[in-house]
């Protein structure tokens, strides 16, 4: 069995280990990259195979397939026997007199890696798609130019001929009369010069005559004219570029120009980068390219999503009613797909995709002649920024509710309504015990009274809570009388040999576990060492 082996300078012919012919490449890069595609240009390598007369063995499924077609007996190479071919690749070439060591060998593959590489930035660079992109990109760039200069133009050139900029809308009217010169120069031709019809024509002379403009200086004239000029070239380059975009277009993708128009085709193409990667792109993709903002808001916030981008500006769905634009650009967008596809292909114009779509747009229109309403959908919460960090209402980092923190069983040891009124109850005491003691004494006098079933005489009245000490046996007059006797708080006799409280705690004696009444604060201080500021206790939690 032969083996025959694709390699990056030649292919080689070889039966047990030995080279039995090789067959070098001109242009290794580009013959290289046809061998794998199945193409060869060199037949020699075919009758050399039929002489042969024998069976083969190759490592590339395109150039099986070429093989088999001229009768050959061909198969595939194993994995293992095409590792063990790219192991000993350098030598090989070497065998084959690709090169004279394995040194050259590498710096031929070097250089053969080179220039696979240019020629490959060379092909992509020839894409023709590629030109449309820039084109369109352009055409974008001198429309925003165009608008800033004309603007420009309106504000200078107002300051002298103020009533022109009400009159006249278009831009290249504007910089044609301009270009004129000052109001004074202008007349009735170089209206009609710049398109405009004799009606406007009349008004324009009677507005120049009557204008309450300021007069203009020749040096600032000059400048306000080669502005009006630069507007009408880049208004010129601009039509050529459109041209030159409509007839690409129609040449490169005819289908997807069919169903999208020339404008709005090119510039989905250049969103998508290529009229391949476009053909990879699914309706639903096509339909929303332009509005990737929108996309990711709706996704991050859970609001309504965007229902088209670039397909905006599609007249159908421009022209189109509010609540049936949506439909129109799904519709537009899976036929864009298809005719995406049918042009990488080459298939050519397929007149049935604009068809179907026609018929899917009227549809549409007398389906939903009037607005449906739909269901407003809840919005998804979402904490905020600023909200991380913060405490919640309850148990602040866990965000289970209220109920799921308890046992599903209840609290036996909770106290009911009746056993708040009763003055001591223990846990396991029933309530039908409690109710038969308190019909058993539901008359006050019936309940036994504590102390020898005498009633409380110690207990102290209001005035009693006034006076600093009292006794229970004494009586409210004595008392009166003592306190008349001292009316002034000077007169009062002083407890403890009218000496002042010395024992009394201040705040520092507060903050002392244990302190007593004759000690000073500097002993407590020394014993106490550094533990005289206030503890700091952590946040109680609730």
């Amino acid at each position: 069995m032969y083996f025959v082996i694709v390699t990056e300078l030649g292919i080689v012919v070889s039966e047990n280990n030995t080279v039995a012919k090789s067959f070098s490449f001109s242009n290794p890069a580009s013959e290289f990259v046809d061998a794998k595609k199945g193409i060869l240009k060199d037949n020699s390598i075919i009758d050399y195979l039929r002489e042969l007369n024998s069976g083969f063995f190759i490592s590339d499924e395109l150039l099986l397939k070429t093989l088999k077609k001229e009768s050959l007996d061909v198969q595939m190479m194993s994995e293992k026997q095409t590792d063990e071919i790219q192991a000993n690749k350098p030598q090989i070439l070497v065998d084959a007199g690709f090169a004279k060591n394995v040194g050259d060998a590498m710096s031929k593959l070097r250089d053969f890696a080179l220039s696979l590489s240019a020629s490959k930035v060379t092909e992509v660079s020839q894409s023709p798609d590629l030109h449309i992109i820039q084109a369109i990109n352009t055409l974008d760039e001198m429309d925003v130019m165009i608008n800033g200069l004309s603007s420009r133009l309106r504000e200078w050139y107002g300051l002298h001929f103020p009533e022109l900029d009400n009159i006249i809308d278009s831009i290249n009217g504007y910089a044609q009369i301009v270009t004129a010169g000052n109001r004074a120069g202008l007349s009735d031709k170089v209206y009609q010069d710049a398109g405009f019809p004799d009606s406007k024509v009349q008004m324009l002379s009677v507005i120049q005559q009557k204008s309450k403009g300021g007069d203009v200086s020749p040096e600032n004239l000059a400048i306000i004219q080669s502005i009006a000029k630069q507007i009408l070239d880049m208004t010129k380059a601009r039509n050529a570029i459109e041209h030159h975009i409509e007839d690409q277009m129609k040449t490169i993708a005819p289908n997807v120009s069919a169903i999208l128009g020339t404008a709005v085709g090119a510039r989905i193409l250049a969103k998508a980068g290529s009229i391949k990667k476009l053909a990879t792109l699914p309706a639903s993709t096509i339909q929303v390219l332009g509005a990737e903002k929108a996309l990711f808001r709706a996704l991050k916030t859970g609001t309504q999503p965007p229902k088209h981008g670039i397909l905006f500006q599609h007249p159908i769905v421009h022209a189109a009613p509010r609540w049936q634009r949506g439909k129109m650009a799904r519709a537009i967008a899976s036929k864009a797909a298809i005719a995406a596809r049918v042009d990488v292909y080459g298939a050519g114009l397929n007149q049935t995709l604009l068809d179907k779509l026609n018929v899917r747009v009227t549809e549409i229109g007398e389906k939903y002649k009037e607005p449906t309403e739909r269901p407003q959908q809840p919005q998804r919460m979402e904490r905020r920024r600023d909200d991380f960090g913060q405490r919640d209402n309850f148990r602040s980092g866990d965000r289970r509710p209220r109920d799921s923190f308890r046992d599903n069983k209840p609290r036996e040891s909770f106290r009911n309504r009746d056993s708040r009124r009763d003055g001591f109850r223990s846990r396991g005491e029933s309530d039908s015990s409690r109710r038969e003691f308190r019909d058993r004494f539901s008359s006050r006098d019936d309940r036994p009274h504590s102390r020898d079933d005498k009633p409380r005489e110690s207990f102290r009245n209001r005035d009693s809570r006034r006076d600093g000490f009292r006794s229970r046996g004494e009586s409210d007059s004595s008392r009166r009388e003592f306190r008349d006797r001292f009316s002034s708080r000077d007169d009062r006799p002083h407890s403890r040999d009218d000496k002042p409280r010395e024992s009394f705690r201040n705040r520092d004696s507060r903050r002392d576990g244990f302190r007593s009444r004759g000690e000073s604060d500097s002993s407590r201080r020394e014993f106490r060492g550094d533990s005289g500021k206030r503890k700091k206790f952590g946040k109680r939690r609730f």
